[in-house]
């Protein structure tokens, strides 16, 4: 067991320093100060790296470039950038039209008559009767009222009730330009907000119980027990592209029979006992994670963890014991081995391959699981352990 978690740890630091080494280069262009429109392959980073230069290939030639260099650039299909809204800075241009919206690292910002705004939420300490309080800093919403003020009756009903997140902010400049009667340029606006996807998943399963025995009326149990078992199950994953290409939240339902068997020999003298025990699980097994991809093209990585639920719809174990006093045999009523919870928690992690075809997108997962007790009382511990080996298929 040992050997096969060293693997996993190996093979898991592999990918993942394979994965932060490559450039994950998309169709894109960028945009001279004179206005010139270069096109070529522009390096697919986070935003964080993106506020602060862009790394573009063009005829195999591959340059970083800062906002004192470019006017901005941009991926085709999605996000676009430009310099000069916030000094020495890149920011993600969100809506375009008579009022623009920008992102950056910290803040929002509005662009109007040629003048930029900039929308930060932060708060105040106050002291009243001694004690202090937070309060909201207005001061944003305030200039964000004033700029719809033109168009917008209720600027001000509008405002006080709106939240600092992307995707309000973007409802709110898209309505105010088409209130204007102009039809503004929303980026990735072909992105969804929520995703969902589903899928089918086969796999392999090597369990493993190990048995830690406190008192020796526990003998009669294996030192560990172990099962290699097919599953089939279903899986979901919940994303925002909108928001990031990276996370996603991913439910699973697997099942799967386990069946372990140990014989255990115990001499006392002239005596000799011979303990079989068996046991046999017909389980649900519910896992939930958070999956962090690193998206190349059409294949990649991917690094997840969470909680495991193990849900036992039936459960049996079985102890046939035999003794040998003086070459008599005497055989005792199969009775049961010990009594088995029936859920079990535990948390997992693990790493993935994925590539996309044209009518679907296929993963393999590695996973490790790490589970509560199959049983527990004074004798002895049962705890429990998983490798998973699973194949994944979305439709897309």
């Amino acid at each position: 067991m040992k050997d096969k978690i060293l693997f996993a740890t190996i093979f898991f630091v592999l990918i993942v320093n394979s994965s932060f080494c490559k450039n994950n280069f998309r169709s894109g262009f960028i945009i001279t100060f004179e206005k010139d429109t270069i096109v070529g392959q522009v390096d697919y980073r986070s935003d964080k790296k993106n506020y602060n230069s862009c790394i573009f290939k063009a005829e195999h030639e591959e340059r970083e470039y800062y906002p004192n260099e470019i006017l901005g650039f941009g991926y085709y299909d999605d996000k676009f950038f430009l310099s000069q809204i916030v000094e020495g800075s890149f920011v993600e241009v969100l809506v375009s039209g008579e009022m623009s919206l920008f992102k950056s690292l910290d803040k929002y910002h509005l662009k109007k008559d040629g003048n930029v705004y900039n929308l930060e939420l932060f708060f105040e300490e106050v002291k009243k009767d001694g004690t202090v309080h937070l309060i909201e800093n207005t001061r944003w919403r305030g200039i964000l009222s004033y700029l719809i003020s033109d168009c917008m009756s209720d600027h001000r009903s509008i405002a006080s009730n709106l939240k600092t997140k992307e995707r309000s902010l973007i409802e709110l400049v898209v309505t105010y330009n088409k209130c204007k009667g102009l039809d503004p340029k929303e980026f990735k606006a072909n992105k969804p907000w929520t995703k969902f996807d589903f899928g089918a998943t086969v796999g392999i399963a090597r369990s493993g119980i190990l048995i830690r025995k406190k008192l020796e009326s526990a003998s009669y149990l294996g030192d560990s027990y172990n099962s290699i078992d097919p599953s089939i199950g279903v899986v979901f994953d919940i994303s925002s592209p909108r928001m990031t290409e990276r996370v996603a939240f991913q439910g699973e339902l697997h099942f799967i029979k386990h069946s372990y068997s140990s014989l255990v020999l115990v001499k006392k003298y002239s005596l000799r006992e011979y303990h079989d025990t068996y046991i046999d699980l017909s389980s649900l097994s519910i896992p939930l994670s958070f999956k962090y991809s690193f998206p190349e093209r059409k294949n990649g990585f991917y690094l997840q963890g969470g909680i495991n639920l193990d849900y036992h719809l039936t459960s049996r174990t079985k102890l046939l014991t035999e003794r040998i006093i003086c070459n008599v045999v005497n055989t005792s009523p199969e009775r049961s081995a010990f009594k088995i919870n029936k859920e079990q928690i535990g948390c997992w992690g693990g790493i993935g391959m994925f590539r996309s075809f044209p009518k679907f997108k296929a993963s393999v997962a590695l996973r490790y699981f790490q589970i509560s007790p199959l049983h527990k009382s004074e004798d002895f511990t049962a705890t429990s352990s998983r490798f998973f080996m699973n194949l994944i298929l979305y439709k897309k």
